[in-house]
């Protein structure tokens, strides 16, 4: 069995970082690795043992702190949690290299597999989020730019999946993964590829060559 993932909470209010507290405690393949009030204390942060991730409450109120938050993405891949982000704001984090954006709603299920998917490098995106991204034309932003972020080879076989009009139960089965992962699967290549749902993301696909007729 893998070890835990270590992971930092950020939340600037008590009672946030007292919630994601108990959203990890809930979870055996999570463990706390600390917690702090804004992303400019991650500045202080010994190098002994660092996080393997951090999640971190978003809020308006942490517009400020966006140059902290890019300090902190360039050291450790970062998942935000919060209420839906308006597109500048999404936009904004996704530039700072914030590597994921849940909904408060998220499950357990949902937040973990999040970031063990932010950890290994992925793009993190709740589908609500990613058609957010491509209504505003997404394909020019830092998440969403043709060339700027491939697919990954995982991405790609979800998308030949999609082509076929499979559920997200029925990928999940035919590649050996997780539900809670496809749907992430499905959510980043929608924002890759600037698309508002899944029949469109294979038009886009399609037509720009990653799909054959």
């Amino acid at each position: 069995m893998e070890r835990p993932l270590r992971v930092l909470i950020v939340a600037r209010q008590a009672m946030a970082r007292a919630g994601l507290r108990g959203l990890i405690a809930l979870r055996d393949d999570l463990l706390l690795a600390g917690q702090r009030a804004r992303f400019r204390e991650l500045e202080e942060l010994g190098q002994d043992q660092p996080p393997d991730v951090v999640l971190a409450s978003w809020d308006p109120a942490n517009a400020d702190e966006v140059a902290a938050l890019e300090a902190a993405a360039a050291r450790t891949p970062v998942v935000l949690v919060g209420d839906i982000p308006t597109p500048r704001d999404l936009q904004a984090v996704l530039r700072a290299g914030v590597r994921g954006f849940l909904l408060a709603d998220a499950s357990p299920d949902d937040v973990s597999t999040g970031l063990h998917c932010a950890h290994r490098g992925l793009l993190v995106l709740d589908p609500v989020l990613a058609r957010t991204l491509a209504t505003v034309g997404a394909a020019g932003s830092a998440a969403g730019a043709e060339g700027e972020e491939p697919l990954t080879e995982r991405e790609r076989e979800v998308l030949d999946l999609m082509a076929l009009g499979l559920p997200n139960k029925t990928i999940a089965a035919r590649l050996g993964i997780s539900e809670h992962t496809v749907k992430f699967h499905v959510g980043s290549v929608m924002a890759k590829l600037g698309a508002a749902s899944r029949t469109e993301a294979v038009t886009h696909a399609i037509r720009q060559g990653l799909l054959a007729l």
